[in-house]
């Protein structure tokens, strides 16, 4: 366990006592196993009374789930259940409603809820991984749909604790886990607001277990229409954190079209057109013009390529003959459009066309860590350009982010349902062209910067 997690100790136990004097019920806990043994240690001191411990949760099938009382649980980051235990969640899932979830962290706060009983209440650590869009499908969608979740408490620090799993292959065994969050589950008869889900900052979770429900700020608390209006998420960031207020604000799928690239799988075997400096690109097999592919490292965040063409600024593509592209079935596209790269930070974006190349090309692919945006006639290309190069573009693309793996990536509904600041066409040409004109200020800083650097180096060289 992390030697700098006490102010989340705390904070978990001020929400177990709170929950265990507010009901009056008793306290349990699930341990998966010796997992979290060292936490419970530190932990259970803390609580107004000795939790009983669950030590075999799936082995609750006979249990009717009236003994109410309050369920604190650590989940693993995954499991391996025998064919018992599988029947047994699978009933206890049945007994709450929902379908049995795939991700473990969900599958232990159904069992939580479970042994909680209908008038209890399970507390469970998560990593706000496990509460993203791509989680939802495994396992929180039931719980949303139900109304079975009360409460999202961000905790102050995280909880960090390299484990040994022995239900794990011996090279899986130790595992690092790192818990962020605190849900509260409990069956909405049970609760006064049924109807939504209280979001919790680290900075109200004292106010948040101190008071009643009239004392909370009413920012806390989100409709569950509203979590299902943004696909599931139970990200807190999603509904409380600080956000830009955007004046005459659209959702980017109103005013643009979002298509993901293609995957490199499908290029694997199709022959790239080699290039030098020397011989230039090789020529294509039909005497058509190649076909550029671009991933996110071929170009400059923020240049739009459309414009700098005059300037000799141009993306580093590799190319491919149109033919055997379309022998594979694979289409391009020749039309302007925005990219934007679907992990950051920063999440890059540029401006393309078919002209936008030192090759001339005859279209373009991109890679599937990329969107290819297109923008209707009542959004300028520029001004979107200018606003996701800009700090508030890049903060508003981070707050619709998800961390299921170790770089934020962008889904493609999150990047449509993103809010983007859109005034008159007249406005947005005009920022577009102020933003223009920057970009030419800046090649012409590049040049000068790489005529100095030959300069320099003519200062060393033999004979002069």
């Amino acid at each position: 366990m992390s030697a700098h997690s006490s102010s989340a100790l705390t904070a978990i136990a001020n929400c177990l006592a709170h929950a265990i004097n507010i009901t009056g019920l008793p306290a349990a806990t699930i341990d998966s196993g010796p997992i979290a043994a060292s936490l419970f240690v530190d932990l259970l001191p803390r609580l107004p009374s000795q939790a009983e411990l669950i030590h075999q949760p799936f082995a609750g099938k006979e249990d009717d789930g009236s003994q109410n009382r309050i369920v604190f649980c650590i989940p693993p980051n995954q499991t391996t259940l025998s064919v018992d235990a599988e029947q047994a969640c699978s009933l206890m899932c049945e007994a709450l409603q929902i379908g049995t979830p795939r991700l473990t962290h969900w599958l232990y706060a159904a069992v939580a809820l479970y042994h909680a009983g209908p008038r209890g209440k399970a507390l469970m650590l998560i990593p706000q991984t496990s509460l993203s869009r791509s989680a939802w499908r495994m396992g929180q969608q039931g719980f949303i749909d139900n109304k079975l979740v009360e409460a999202i408490i961000t905790l102050p620090e995280s909880i960090t604790m390299t484990v040994d799993d022995p239900q794990q292959p011996l090279q899986h065994r130790l595992n690092t886990v790192v818990y962020d969050t605190l849900a509260i589950l409990s069956r909405p008869e049970s609760r006064t607001s049924p109807d939504q889900i209280a979001f919790v900052l680290p900075n109200e979770i004292t106010r948040f277990t101190n008071g009643n429900q009239k004392t909370h700020s009413s920012e806390m608390f989100v409709p569950y229409e509203t979590i299902i209006e943004n696909g599931y998420l139970l990200t807190p960031f999603r509904y409380r954190e600080e956000r830009p207020s955007f004046h005459n604000s659209v959702r980017l799928r109103n005013v643009a079209t979002i298509v993901r690239g293609i995957s490199k799988a499908r290029l694997r075997e199709i022959r790239q057109l080699t290039a030098s400096s020397l011989d230039g690109l090789e020529p294509t097999p039909d005497g058509e013009r190649p076909v550029a592919y671009l991933t996110s490292k071929d170009f400059v965040h923020g240049y739009d390529y459309c414009h700098l063409a005059h300037t000799g600024a141009y993306p580093s593509p590799s190319y491919f003959a149109s033919r055997d592209l379309e022998a594979n079935g694979i289409a391009s596209f020749t039309e302007n459009c925005v990219l934007l790269s679907r992990t950051g930070v920063p999440f890059k974006a540029c401006r393309l066309g078919r002209e936008s190349f030192s090759y001339q090309a005859g279209a373009f692919l991109i890679a599937d860590n990329l969107y290819r945006i297109q923008p209707t006639p009542d959004l300028d290309a520029d001004y979107l350009l200018a606003f996701l190069a800009s700090t508030p573009g890049q903060q508003a693309l981070s707050r619709i982010a998800n961390s299921a793996t170790t770089m934020q990536q962008i889904s493609p509904n999150d990047l449509r349902d993103m809010l983007i600041p859109l005034p008159l066409i007249e406005q947005q040409n005009e920022i577009a062209a102020q933003y223009r004109k920057q970009l030419d200020r800046i090649a012409d800083l590049e040049r000068q910067q790489a005529s100095l650097v030959i300069e320099r180096d003519r200062w060393f060289q033999a004979g002069e």
